[in-house]
């Protein structure tokens, strides 16, 4: 019996050595590699922000939701067509962590940047009244609207046809369309070494016309925001294909459906092969980030 116990015991000691010298041989690795982080919705805030400005000719990027961007250039904040329903047909809902790198304009985050709203059109998936109260909260805010949106002498009303403005550091200049029952705008805007396309749902009658008059003002665009329409035969095809033709796009972003749709890998595809190196960004999810720097999407 006493033979039996000593056994007993020499087993469980081994196996406690065992044991300690399998947590051991982890140990390392683990410290290396650091503490696991949960991804907590602040961290992932935290995490996904850029708050760094970027230099002259540098931008950052956030996806806000089917045509919404924010552009974050070296000393504006940029904001296109931002609306707080839907991405795509996905409505959207407010996200616990309100940000851009989240989607949403929170004016927290905001308020110590010079703001500049674009609205290209009336339309609800462009135009939600929700920008106007922000101007209570960002010291530093204008707003650019493609038709006459309110009867506030402060805001900038660019009716056009082919309307120009010098507001600030920002030359802006507008090409129109009325094929959707109200006034619709692309906006051009040059901004800290920047040249930026938005545009919008418009869709002129004469494309070429209205982008032969734009590269009066720039043959280069860094960032493009465009329709993501690529069948043949479809009049927004032939205004892209006319579009990329006669700009040199440093970096393109679809817009007009939901963050990683099967339309905007459709149109990445059709458009790559037809201009062969173009570099089309396509958003995955609400808030995505991408790092504009020296000609290119560095991220």
């Amino acid at each position: 019996m006493i033979k039996l116990i000593k056994i007993l015991v020499l087993v469980i000691t081994f196996l406690i050595f065992f044991f300690l010298f399998l947590c051991g041989s982890y140990a390392p690795e683990r410290a290396a590699a650091g503490p696991r982080l949960e991804n907590t919705p602040s961290q992932l805030s935290l995490s996904s922000s850029y708050t760094e400005a970027p230099s002259a000719g540098g931008a950052v990027v956030w996806y806000l939701g089917h045509c919404g961007y924010a552009v974050r250039t070296q000393n504006h904040l940029l904001i296109f067509d931002y609306q707080e329903q839907r991405d795509g047909r996905q409505p959207k809902s407010r996200p616990d962590q309100p940000a851009l790198a989240t989607g949403w304009i929170d004016t927290r985050e905001v308020k110590d940047l010079k703001v500049r709203v674009f609205v290209s059109h009336s339309h609800a998936d462009h135009f939600d009244p929700v920008i106007f109260t922000w101007k209570e909260a960002v010291p530093d805010i204008a707003y650019y609207f493609g038709w006459k949106a309110a009867d506030d002498p402060s805001f900038n009303y660019l009716v056009g046809p082919r309307a120009e403005l010098k507001s600030g550091d920002l030359e802006i200049a507008t090409i129109n369309s009325h094929h959707s029952g109200v006034p619709e705008v692309a906006w051009l805007v040059k901004v800290d070494g920047l040249v930026i396309y938005h545009n919008g749902d418009c869709r002129p009658d004469n494309p070429s016309a209205e982008y032969d008059y734009l590269r009066t003002k720039a043959d280069a665009i860094d960032l493009a925001f465009v329709f993501p329409v690529y069948e043949e035969g479809q009049k927004y095809t032939a205004q892209n294909i006319d579009f990329f033709t006669k700009f040199r796009v440093k970096a393109a972003f679809p817009m007009h459906a939901q963050s990683g749709d099967a339309i905007y890998f459709g149109f990445q595809k059709a458009f790559q092969a037809k201009f062969p190196g173009l570099p089309i960004h396509v958003p995955m999810k609400m808030g995505q980030l991408f790092i504009f720097d020296k000609g290119k999407v560095t991220n």
